[in-house]
């Protein structure tokens, strides 16, 4: 059988349809990825990262950029300047990549406000530029992931067609406006339209948590869907969604998970604090899951954290 996912000459080809994990900021760090990865994801795309951060060398955010997993690898940039795209995508940081994902579509307000996410569908000769220099330097297929539009401009289909014209491989949409945030239900509505509308593959962010979910996604002619809030502590949900079975028990996903943490975090109070978050979401569905998450907020130590862990069935 052939790859899901075959890339050639800066060129993609989807064999098959695609689960995909979606990009989430403080979430979709590098241990995540790699499980998620084993538990089927086709494909797994990085937290956003700053581009901006990367030209003035942070040393905090190209750390950001490690990348372990066997599925194809997309990092997902944001920046809103085009002329800090050539000096950075010409570097080596980005050689563990497959993909580069612009990000188009995120609605926090102080990303928004610096003119970046989904600001850019309000600036389209912008956007064009700086998705034009993306693509002529990445040296690798790009896509944008976006939404259906801001400050009531439902622009998508505008802003998909110069997304194409400027060379992108593939897209996603997220068919909420920058308005709603994650609010409300998707408009199911649009992926279709902008299928019609485009002749490069497009791919469903938002709302996809069942089998049957994805099934009409791929009905419509969705190349893929991305999986963001409903993968939160349940990397399961690729093998529920590929009928295939999981490689390890969750226990095992938390243990890994943490275990390749450590190798990030040198200061345990720094591990401590960032990790708690996936637990409380890896432990929701327990039993007394309230009680367990309310004990977790008060953990303090790794000797909490593994003694929970020992305690979990």
């Amino acid at each position: 059988m052939k790859a899901a996912i075959e890339i050639k000459n800066n060129q993609i080809k989807f064999n098959r349809f695609i689960v995909a994990l979606a990009p989430m900021a403080g979430v979709t760090d590098f241990a995540f990825r790699k499980i998620c990865a084993d538990f089927g994801a086709d494909m797994v795309v990085t937290e956003m990262i700053s581009l901006k951060a990367i030209y003035n060398k942070s040393a905090l955010t190209q750390k950001m950029l490690k990348e372990i997993s066997s599925a194809t690898k997309c990092c997902q940039i944001f920046m809103h300047e085009a002329d800090i795209v050539a000096p950075v995508l010409k570097s080596d940081l980005f050689k563990d990549f497959d993909v580069i994902d612009i990000n188009c579509g995120c609605p926090a307000p102080k990303i928004v406000k610096n003119k970046d996410g989904c600001a850019m569908m309000s600036d389209l000769d912008n956007a064009r530029k700086v998705i034009s220099a993306v693509v002529n330097n990445a040296n690798k297929p790009v896509s944008v992931k976006f939404r259906l539009g801001i400050n009531n401009n439902l622009n998508y289909i505008e802003f998909a067609k110069m997304c194409e014209e400027c060379g992108v491989s593939f897209l996603t949409l997220h068919a909420r406006t920058r308005e709603q945030g994650y609010a409300g239900e998707v408009d199911k509505s649009a992926y279709k339209k902008l299928i019609d509308a485009v002749k490069i593959p497009v791919f469903w962010s938002g709302d996809i948590v069942t089998k049957a979910d994805a099934e009409y996604a791929r009905r419509i002619g969705c190349a893929g869907v991305m999986i963001g809030r409903a993968a939160l502590g349940n990397p399961e949900i690729f093998c529920t969604l590929k009928d295939t079975t999981p490689p390890y028990s969750k226990i095992d996903a938390i243990k890994t998970h943490l275990a390749l943490l450590k190798t990030y975090f040198r200061n345990e109070k720094t591990l401590v604090a960032y990790f708690k978050k996936h637990l409380m979401w890896y432990v929701r569905a327990s039993k007394n899951a309230s009680q367990i998450k309310q004990e977790i907020l008060r953990f303090t130590s790794l000797a909490e954290i593994n003694s929970l862990i020992d305690s979990l069935k």
